[in-house]
């Protein structure tokens, strides 16, 4: 009786073990769950993006560390605190930097303009611009002829502020909203600028500029339609400026007279 009193006692005890086994699994399954849910929840409200991670969310930097860049097979010097994005700041090959600056001197996002930088009222003077791969083979004259004319109502256009010629494009276009500013039209290298008009839609409008820098490099640059007044100062400041950053190829010199 003892012996089968006691095997009785081991079964039981056998039958009893997995219960417990059972209990701990489904808390520590629980807490687990609870712990990974809690994460999910804080992380989807206060940690970074995706696009944050990969560098490709606008972040200024007051940094002024220069970062050299490749863009198209062009080298760069670029001050870090003219990039919009922290990729750009991982400096080598890039197939495009977007940089901002302030008008009309184009400076720098320092700790004392970050307020003006943050503005986008129709008035702001932060001017955007990207220096990327020439990846159209239409010149501003091509585009001009072959696609905006095509939309426009008068192709004669009229006389508009600041030495342009003004375009209005039609109301089936998709260009609608925006007016065509066109500066020596009859020219070989007329200037295009498009500009977005001041509705109940668009209350705070932009301009814009697409050119070739040289045969490999395309610059765009966007600023608030107010600033088309001083269009002149901006674009030959602006060119000056990339000009400045840019780090032109060594040529080679030749092999002096004799030389294998």
């Amino acid at each position: 009786m003892a012996s089968k009193h006691k095997r009785k006692m081991v079964a039981d005890d056998f039958s009893i073990e997995p219960q417990q086994d059972s209990s701990w699994t489904l808390a520590i399954t629980v807490i687990g769950v609870t712990l990974l849910l809690s994460f999910g929840f804080v992380y989807y409200y206060f940690g970074p993006t995706l696009t944050e991670l990969t560098g490709d969310a606008p972040d200024p930097t007051t940094s002024e560390e220069l970062i050299a860049l490749s863009i198209g097979g062009e080298s760069f010097m670029i001050p870090a605190n003219f990039t919009r994005f922290p990729r750009a700041r991982r400096g080598g090959n890039r197939d495009e930097v977007s940089l901002h600056a302030l008008l009309p001197k184009l400076g720098p996002y320092t700790v004392e303009n970050q307020s003006i930088f943050d503005r986008n009222d129709a008035s702001s003077p932060v001017i955007f611009f990207d220096i990327s791969t020439y990846q159209t083979a239409l010149s501003e004259k091509q585009r001009f002829e072959r696609i905006y004319l095509e939309n426009v109502v008068d192709k004669q256009g009229r006389q508009g502020p600041y030495g342009f010629t003004v375009f209005q494009f039609s109301e089936t276009s998709g260009y609608r909203d925006e007016d065509l500013f066109v500066y020596g039209k009859n020219t070989a290298s007329p200037v295009i600028i498009r500009c977005y008009k001041n509705t109940d839609i668009i209350p705070s409008p932009h301009c814009r500029r697409d050119f070739r820098i040289n045969e490999n490099l395309l610059l765009s640059y966007r600023y608030k339609r107010p600033w088309l007044a001083q269009w002149r100062a901006i674009d030959q400041a602006l060119q000056n400026f990339v000009r400045a950053l840019h780090i032109p190829t060594p040529v080679p010199k030749p092999a002096p007279p004799g030389a294998s």
